[in-house]
């Protein structure tokens, strides 16, 4: 019994992430419309929001505030405690679950796949190997080191949640949008043509940051090699990732953001080998596996 239900959790996973990615989206209106009505019980943006007198502080804000004031308050560790406990537990879900930008990215990536097919099945290879940590971390310590040599909050203007949900309250308020927002859609546009995603991938300071707050217990996907029998050139489990990863390869993590992705196709073309996991051991020291399944390529570009 227990079994089934997991089995059908896994089958509707990517209904769930889609009905939060909605209701996230629409949180992004609500919290404007509340203010113009002169409800200010919840203020703010994904930089940082206030809920009845609490903060709730995005990590990478939090880092960055810290460099360049070399002050820590106690508002600011409160501020942490939420979004970090959810780090800890479930990895960096609130990018895949969550974020505006991650949301409209996956839609218009689809949009473009439907339009382009063969181009899309030409530009997602099976993954060979996943990219080295080393780049994603050095990226991230660049990023931060240059804020501080400069004295700006660079952080600030890179990050795509804390934008997008500012440029929503503006519209709402009758101030319209700024250079930011043309900005970051401009990123979505290109990166849903080239069927890319590297800002996701590597860039993002707010991805970066709660990245650090993984340990052994965090969520995970995991692989029960027993079950795996896939053989053939087609990989369904990389192909579905929307960041081009492989579970089956080493340094699956500090990329993956846990979206679930290819726990749902395994468990709906394969034996559901691929699984999430509190703190299993053997997700990121899998070699080299084959896939079968001719049909994943077309299954995946219908949905």
């Amino acid at each position: 019994m227990k079994e089934k239900i997991k089995k059908n959790f896994y089958r509707k996973l990517n209904l769930y992430r889609k009905i939060v990615q909605i209701f996230s989206l629409a949180f992004l209106a609500v919290v404007p419309l509340l203010v113009i009505n002169g409800v200010y019980s919840l203020i703010g943006s994904m930089y940082s929001y206030t809920l009845f007198g609490i903060d709730i502080v995005d990590p990478a804000m939090a880092i960055q505030s810290i460099l360049l004031s070399r002050e820590f308050t106690e508002v600011l560790l409160i501020g942490l405690i939420v979004p970090v406990l959810l780090a800890l537990i479930f990895g960096k879900v609130f990018c895949s679950w969550m974020c505006p930008f991650n949301t409209l990215s996956e839609y218009w990536q689809k949009i473009t796949g439907k339009i382009f097919k063969k181009r899309f099945r030409k530009s997602n290879p099976a993954v060979e190997s996943n990219p080295k940590p080393l780049y994603y971390w050095l990226i991230l310590i660049a990023l931060f080191v240059l804020s501080v040599i400069v004295g700006f909050p660079l952080i600030t203007f890179l990050s795509a949640p804390g934008i997008i949900s500012s440029e929503i309250s503006h519209i709402f308020m009758g101030m319209g949008f700024g250079l930011e927002m043309i900005l970051i859609l401009s990123i979505i546009f290109v990166e849903g043509l080239l069927f890319k995603r590297y800002w996701c991938k590597f860039v993002c300071p707010v991805g970066g940051v709660l990245s650090l707050f993984r340990f052994k217990k965090t969520l995970k996907v995991v692989r029960n090699e027993e079950l795996c029998n896939c053989s053939g050139s087609v990989k369904p489990c990389s192909y579905s990732c929307p960041l081009a990863l492989s579970p089956l390869r080493k340094n699956l993590y500090p990329f993956c953001y846990n979206c679930g992705e290819c726990v749902k196709i395994c468990e709906k073309t394969g034996k559901g080998a691929l699984t999430f996991s509190f703190g299993t051991e053997g997700a990121n020291s899998i070699n080299d596996v084959s896939y079968s399944h001719k049909e994943e390529k077309e299954i995946l570009v219908e949905e």
